[in-house]
């Protein structure tokens, strides 16, 4: 049958929670539009609760899907439950970033998409890019972190163990970074050079 793929998409659709469009508002829709509503279904459920309370306004802030994975999570301020981060782009300037959204919901930090990067930084870009990043669990040891932040402990070329789940972001086969969550912020800690 041809219509096979349809019904199963259709079915998969329902099943995941997408709600129904109505005729008219399908007519009024742009093609673009009702897909990035099929995919605003299927953020994780942090990122949805975040726009509910008006801590991240998609509109002003849309996710960047084309980084893979665009969404990571992890327990990046150590109370116990996961948080959620998840690149975004500045519509205005094209701008990549990637936004953290805490299990707390207290605020929506955002770094790079036109906003600076956590300290210390000797300059302060307002585009975040990596070629890959991912989860560094806590307990995980940098043995030459090529930073010194003396705020959290971080000495140049000296052992540091994080102290709750980091994000890694990579350029491949040139340097990388973490952004770790220690007294009430996030520091930017160079790993490889």
């Amino acid at each position: 049958m041809k219509n096979d793929g349809w019904i199963a998409c259709a079915a998969l659709l329902l099943a995941g929670g997408f709600q129904a469009i109505p005729l008219e508002a399908q007519e009024r829709s742009s093609a673009q539009e009702i897909f990035d509503r099929m995919l605003a279904a299927y953020d994780p459920p942090l990122m949805q609760e975040a726009e509910a309370r008006g801590l991240w306004d998609r509109e002003q802030l849309p996710v960047l899907r084309e980084m893979n994975p665009w969404f990571l999570k992890g327990d990046f301020d150590g109370d116990g439950a996961l948080d959620v981060a998840f690149w975004v782009r500045d519509p205005e300037t094209d701008q990549a970033g990637v936004a953290i959204v805490h299990a707390t919901l207290d605020a929506l930090r955002v770094f790079g998409a036109g906003q600076p990067a956590p300290p210390p930084s000797d300059s302060l870009p307002t585009e975040l890019l990596a070629d890959t990043w991912h989860v560094r669990p806590a307990g995980d040891v940098e043995d030459h972190p090529f930073t010194d932040v003396p705020e959290i402990g971080v000495e140049y070329g000296v052992p540091f163990t994080f102290r709750r789940d980091t994000l890694e972001f990579v350029f491949l086969a040139r340097s990388a970074f973490v952004f770790h969550w220690a007294e009430g912020r996030y520091w930017k800690v160079w790993t490889a050079d």
